[in-house]
């Protein structure tokens, strides 16, 4: 099972980096969207704030590692999240919060990574495939 860190053991190096990469990521989109825009069943939405990520081990639905990554854009069908590491796994699971204090929970594919090697920093685009029960 693969260990996740936390929003605090980020290095001041990636603390720093975080706004850059997503800035960056923002400004490829823009150029892009033009192309792709047109492609995608469902419009993207910035959405610059915290998510939960978690990586199932096969066993338990929710026993097993979390942690708090960026996201940067959202849409009904995925979202987009950086993260200091690699993911091998392709099937996680994202909390998303809604409102003040409820997390809703959704099985996803990762469908897309691509690492900011200057940054130290992946970025990764996941797919929703549907709602968790808790």
């Amino acid at each position: 099972m693969m260990s996740l860190i936390s929003l605090e053991q980020y290095s001041e190096k990636q603390n720093r980096a975080i706004n850059r990469v997503l800035d960056t990521l923002d400004r490829i989109e823009q150029r892009t969207n033009v192309h792709y825009s047109e492609k995608r069943s469902h419009e993207r939405k910035n959405f610059r704030g915290l998510v939960w990520l978690s990586i199932p081990d096969g066993t338990q639905e929710f026993d097993q590692a979390m942690t708090q990554v960026w996201s940067r854009s959202i849409s009904q069908s995925g979202l987009s999240f950086i993260y200091p590491m690699r993911i091998y796994e392709t099937q996680i699971r994202v909390g998303v919060p809604v409102g003040a204090s409820q997390i809703t929970w959704f099985r996803a594919e990762i469908v897309r990574q691509k690492e900011i090697q200057e940054e130290h920093f992946w970025e990764y685009g996941v797919r929703f495939l549907g709602k968790v029960s808790v």
